[in-house]
């Protein structure tokens, strides 16, 4: 269940669920805390020895034990400060692994998600983690040991400041607690900016030679303004509580030490108190607060991290309690495709984008579906690869329900050129692959061909030419052509064909036409068809306007 935003604990205990690194180093945090607390014990002891010691008259011959028990509690402090630093590193980094990898995880099944929120939670957000097991998740670990210990020394020593610490020290949780609440509040808003700011650099990055044509980049940069001032102000409110919240728990952890300090000083003047007791006390005293201290500062620090991971989890638990799907066999063969009265709608859009489309596909035959744009030919076919969801109606593909298939693999028997195909950085040839990555150089050129990429062999590397970031050095029509080869060297029983010869001359267009006719029976084409020509090649033409059937 997601909560809402504020809500969230200080500690989300399915952090410490991602592997065996977080419990791991919540166990080596206690045995160094515990070690911690009794060599802080140990230096406030010695310290006030020798400094009552020296103050009485004795020599350096007298405080060489101390002494030198005290250089070495020093070190065996500092041991465990670096040992503590490794042990939080180590299991953040793990932590950090996990959920990135989650992350990817989940874009790869929800290819309808946000890139911008996508790229903050595995960038910033996840990063933002180590801050939470480097300083808070030890802070909190010595908190619930510390305070209890040295208060537990200090009674001995001095009943008075004892009490007087044991009374003032839960005043820094109870601040920290109220405090927390309203940091947790301006924390999420915070990350909301900052995603809703992440997502508009990416669409504005995406859509910028679109902007630059069409004269709207101004007006774009007026709303992308807006975005980064609503991050500012929220980055700064956050900013000024952390400072207000330190304030204010530095002066109460300050005036409570500074009454066990007036009645000390009191007491050893009236000679009620011995001078050694009093230098423990006042050494200890600061001790007692510290941790909770840390926590509270630690808190802020990491409170984005675990916004950002808590989040992430909510989604992926969200995700987890779906149906699993039964494992049924994927087609290795055409089989038939039944669309029963399917609708689907977009947030946004006042009319569906399906509305009650019933439709079945034999195996083997070669369907185009054709009608004006936004008819709701793409999202058909997004509805077959399982990139959309229905609203209502049934999909089956060989008798069987399509959540009831294992999506990755039956998308293993499909082959898909959208309307705008997307080339990787590497060679035609590994872009080619990408579609059966066993797949032979000769293999590779014969679906080039097919694919009337025939421009390839003219290139001076030929198939090994590099193709640069997105594809941008070919032409729109190349890059379909590229894609085209791409899902023929698959050999998929399924072939989904979105407008691909809509950037083709009509003599291109009839080689990959002839193309397709070779293909007939020994798959299933599922073809969007704007020009005439594909259409007459295909057995039937679905037509379709404003998302329903009007022909067939």
């Amino acid at each position: 269940m997601r909560l809402p935003a504020g809500s969230r604990r200080a500690v989300d205990l399915r952090l410490f669920r991602i592997g065996t690194s977080p419990r791991c180093s919540l166990a080596a945090s206690a045995a160094i805390g515990l070690v911690s607390t009794a060599l802080v014990i140990a230096q406030a002891l010695l310290l006030a020895h020798i400094i009552a010691g020296a103050f009485h008259g004795s020599g350096l011959d007298d405080l060489t034990t101390p002494l030198d028990l005290l250089l070495a509690v020093a070190a065996g402090r500092a041991v465990l400060a670096w040992g503590s630093e490794v042990v939080a590193h180590r299991s953040g980094a793990g932590v950090q692994s996990a959920l990135r990898r989650a992350a990817l995880s989940r874009a790869i099944e929800n290819t309808a998600g946000n890139p911008g929120a996508i790229a903050a939670a595995a960038g910033r957000g996840i990063e933002a983690l180590q801050a939470y097991f480097g300083r808070f998740v030890p802070a909190l670990i010595l908190a619930a040991i510390a305070p209890a210990a040295v208060v537990g020394c200090m009674f001995p020593l001095d009943l008075w400041s004892g009490v007087i610490v044991l009374v003032t020290l839960p005043l820094i949780p109870v601040f920290a607690a109220l405090i927390g609440a309203a940091t947790r509040a301006r924390v999420a808003r915070r990350w909301q900016a900052f995603t809703d700011l992440s997502a508009g650099f990416v669409e504005a990055v995406r859509a910028l030679p679109t902007l630059k044509v069409f004269g709207r980049s101004r007006e774009h940069l007026a709303v992308f303004t807006e975005l980064a001032d609503r991050h500012r102000r929220e980055t700064m409110g956050t900013l000024r509580l952390a400072f207000v919240s330190a304030l204010a728990l530095e002066l109460v952890a300050t005036i409570s030490v500074a009454v066990v300090a007036v009645a000390v000083g009191l007491r050893v003047l009236g000679g009620g108190l011995e001078l050694e007791a009093a230098l423990a006390v006042l050494i200890l005293a600061p001790e007692a607060y510290l941790p909770l201290r840390r926590v509270a500062a630690g808190f802020h620090s990491a409170a984005e991290g675990v916004e950002a991971a808590s989040r992430l989890l909510d989604d992926i638990e969200a995700r987890a309690t779906s149906p699993a799907p039964s494992g049924t066999a994927v087609p290795s063969a055409p089989v038939p495709i039944v669309l029963d009265t399917v609708s689907v709608s977009f947030a946004g859009r006042d009319t569906p984008a399906l509305d009650g489309v019933s439709l079945r596909v034999e195996p083997g035959e070669y369907l185009a579906v054709a009608g004006p744009t936004g008819s709701g030919k793409s999202t058909m076919l997004g509805l077959i690869l399982g990139l959309v969801a229905r609203d209502r109606g049934g999909i089956e593909i060989d008798g069987v329900a399509i959540e009831d298939i294992d999506l990755p693999a039956l998308r293993r028997s499909m082959a898909w050129v959208p309307q705008d195909p997307h080339l990787f950085a590497g060679s035609i040839a590994d872009n080619v692959r990408f579609g059966r990555p066993e797949a032979d150089e000769h293999e590779v050129r014969t679906a080039l061909e097919r694919a009337a990429a025939g421009f390839v062999r003219d290139l001076p590397a030929g198939i090994h030419t590099a193709v640069g970031e997105l594809g941008a050095r070919f032409s729109a029509g190349e890059r379909t052509r590229i894609a085209l080869a791409r899902a023929l060297v698959r050999r998929a029983p399924l072939l989904l064909l979105d407008e691909i010869t809509a950037h083709l001359d009509p003599l291109t267009e009839l080689t990959i036409l002839d193309a397709l006719d070779d293909l007939r029976h020994g798959c299933t084409i599922v073809a969007v068809a704007h020009r005439p020509a594909l259409a007459a090649r295909a057995d039937r033409v679905l037509h379709l306007e404003a998302g329903r059937v009007v022909g067939l």
